[in-house]
């Protein structure tokens, strides 16, 4: 079929019109096309950016609060108790080191605004926080990073875009921000109150020959001096001292009177123990050296001070014919007993001079007494006079028991008599009777609390060196201000976890309710200075001590917290359950696996039958395989443990390896020269614990 011309005229138009059409499309689709590619470059470009600086705000405020935790650590190293002194210098070293970390990844922050510092305390409950800002202590630190200055030539100007201008955006604001904070700590204490902690106290062959016989004598004598000092009476009669700062008779100096005496009835009596002793005061002191005195009878002598004793006489009325003797003109002193009243006269039925009457000693009559013929003298005999024994004990309720009777403290002070006359021959100190030899007494034979209910009071080392350190360490807890939690446990024959103090004597009660694992930490050090050595028995239970602390952060740590157990001890464990062996341990136990320490794949320690104890090796083995389970127990529980080990009869193998196991620092202080050398160490390695506080942790959603 032909077309004409015209008609192929027109089609050839309408192919043509339509091709411009196509091509009108193509320019507006390219054009969207544009814009979602230059949509998507900028968009990529604020999501890079976002990106980087949330990560380098997240790095700038884990570097800052390091720097906390390297400040309050450095505290603790240094031996500081109170690490608010830090706290300025850790805050510069915090905002210093958020700008240098933000500067580094091409961003920048204003360290006096967008770095700011605060405090996050994890309440009781371990699940809410306190979080506080501006104030010190600092824990937690969170940095801003703002990229929203509408100044472009701004260090914090807003991220220039591409293709948004097009749009009418020219650039686009972001900001990023993150905190990172130190943990709050649940510790429990575990602390020694064995039999050994007061060893380098008293004279024994291995105290004097490491401290020397001089160092261990001034111990005795700080002793001494401490509780006259405390001033402590009788619970039921408190005008009397228990220690009076003239002594106990003839018991008036730190070295001591010497009786070679062998019967104990008479050192007894030359001691002056029933009260006999006096001045012209009234006063017991030690005027002479007379031995012949008693409470119950006037002593008169034939000269001045007390020389030459010529009669005693008890109550009653005397002439010439009934003083026994014709003494009328030979007396011229006398002693008083307490209570006792004396008069003499010239004449017969209270005739001529009088003198008297006298309820004290008399050193010289000063020439009335050469014809004195009348005597009259009265006494209170109701009322007993003696020296009552320093030390009550307590009854089976631990109830202090009262000032002992004249009895009781005859047979107290009988026994101290027979001790002394016995032993310590090697120091010099046998049949010396004083304070020395007195304190040993009670420290070495009147241990525990319900004996000698005041030794808390002295200076008793190893174990009061330890009391210092866990004072350093609840003092630096407390001033730290982190919500740190504190428990106690002691140890010896077995463990208890401390609930409070009642201790009758005590002088201040503390009762921790049902938060045995308290906010309240000098609540603990106020608990752990009103102990002693022995408080309550003697032997080294570790293991027990680990399970009951593993038991209190079992029950009451919180859920935030980081939790460690802080253990000390001076020797080796030697309790154990009743029949436990190598049987006993749990299934599966490999000690290959669970000591391999260096990573060999053998194991670098073995609690077996052949372990005969680190130190002076008079632990049990048993006893330390028991420990060392029950460590591990905590360790699989989340615990860290730390360790310490004071002198040269301590486990440091057990105790090392406990330390290794659970992540905890370990620290040995070998046996020094002197007390005060152990104290200063002890110390410092509680304030080091104290000052290892959790590394710094990024705070993220949901916590």
């Amino acid at each position: 079929m032909k077309h004409s011309r015209i008609h192929d005229a027109v089609v050839r138009l309408n192919e043509e019109r339509r091709k411009g059409v196509f091509f009108v499309l193509a320019i507006i689709a390219l054009m969207g096309a544009m814009t979602f590619v230059g949509m998507s470059v900028d968009l990529g470009m604020i999501t890079v950016t976002k990106t980087r600086m949330q990560s380098t705000a997240d790095a700038a405020a884990l570097a800052a609060v390091q720097e906390i935790v390297v400040a309050i650590r450095q505290a603790g190293l240094d031996g500081v108790d109170d690490p608010g002194e830090v706290q300025a210098a850790a805050a510069t070293a915090a905002r210093n080191m958020a700008e240098e970390i933000v500067s580094m990844n091409g961003f920048y922050v204003d360290k006096t605004q967008d770095v700011i510092l605060g405090t996050r305390v994890l309440a009781q409950d371990g699940v809410n926080f306190t979080e506080t800002w501006g104030t010190p202590p600092y824990n937690l630190v969170k940095v801003q990073i703002r990229k929203t200055n509408s100044d472009p030539t701004a260090a914090d100007a807003k991220l220039p875009l591409i293709f948004a201008p097009v749009t009418g955006e020219r650039a686009q604001a972001i900001s990023a921000d993150a905190s990172a904070f130190i943990e709050s700590r649940d510790m429990v204490a575990v602390l020694d109150y064995s039999g050994s902690m007061m060893f380098d106290s008293i004279f024994r062959s291995q105290t004097v020959n490491r401290l020397g016989q001089t160092a261990v004598e001034d111990g005795l004598d700080d002793i001494w001096d401490a509780l006259v000092a405390s001033d402590v009476r009788f619970s039921d009669d408190t005008l009397t001292k228990k220690f009076p700062t003239e002594g106990f008779g003839a018991i008036n100096s730190y070295e001591g009177v010497s009786i070679s005496s062998g019967d104990t009835d008479t050192i007894f009596d030359q001691l002056h123990l029933d009260g006999s002793y006096g001045n012209d005061d009234g006063s017991n002191s030690n005027a002479d050296n007379d031995s012949d005195n008693s409470t119950d009878f006037v002593r008169f002598y034939d000269y001045d001070n007390y020389s030459s004793l010529l009669v005693e006489l008890g109550p009653g009325t005397y002439n010439l014919n009934t003083m026994g003797g014709n003494i009328d003109d030979d007396i011229n002193s006398f002693k008083v007993p307490q209570g006792f009243t004396v008069t003499l006269w010239d004449f017969e039925n209270e005739g001529g001079w009088q003198f008297g009457p006298k309820t004290s000693n008399v050193s010289s009559m000063g020439g009335y007494g050469n014809d004195a013929e009348w005597i009259v003298i009265t006494g209170d005999e109701t009322e007993e006079s003696y020296v009552p024994f320093p030390q009550e004990g307590k009854d089976g309720n631990g109830t202090l028991k009262g000032k002992p009777t004249k009895q009781e403290s005859e047979a107290m002070w009988k026994d101290y008599i027979k001790f002394t006359k016995n032993n310590l021959s090697t120091w010099g100190y046998e049949k010396k009777y004083g304070y020395r030899t007195l304190m040993h007494y009670l420290i070495d034979k009147k241990t525990r609390n319900n004996q000698s209910e005041d030794l808390w009071r002295a200076p008793i080392y190893p174990h009061h060196a330890m009391k210092e350190g866990v004072t350093m360490l609840a003092t630096f807890l407390d001033n730290l201000g982190y919500g740190d939690h504190l428990g106690l446990v002691t140890y010896a024959t077995n463990a208890r976890i401390e609930t409070g103090l009642w201790d009758d004597g005590a002088g201040v009660t503390v009762d921790l309710g049902d938060n045995h694992l308290t906010e309240e930490v000098m609540d603990i050090d106020t608990i752990q200075r009103h102990k002693q050595a022995a408080h309550y028995n003697n032997s080294t239970g570790i293991g027990y001590a680990l399970e009951d602390a593993k038991s209190l952060l079992d029950d009451q740590s919180r859920y935030g917290a980081q939790k460690a157990i802080l253990l000390m001890t001076d020797g080796q464990s030697n309790q154990y359950p009743n029949g436990w062996d190598s049987d006993d341990l749990p299934n599966g136990w490999s000690w290959n696996d669970i000591t391999d320490f260096d990573g060999d794949g053998t194991a670098d320690v073995v609690f077996d039958s052949s372990y005969d104890g680190g130190g002076n090796g008079d632990g049990n083995w048993k006893a330390a395989m028991h420990t060392f389970v029950r460590a591990k127990e905590a360790y699989d529980a989340g615990y860290i443990i730390h360790t310490i080990s004071v002198g040269d009869g301590a486990d440091t193998t057990l105790m090392s390896a406990i330390a290794s196991l659970t992540g905890g620092e370990y620290v040995h202080i070998a046996s020094g020269t002197s007390n005060a050398e152990m104290e200063s160490q002890l110390e410092a390695a509680f304030a080091v614990l104290a000052g290892r506080v959790p590394p710094a942790r990024l705070l993220i959603d949901g916590d």
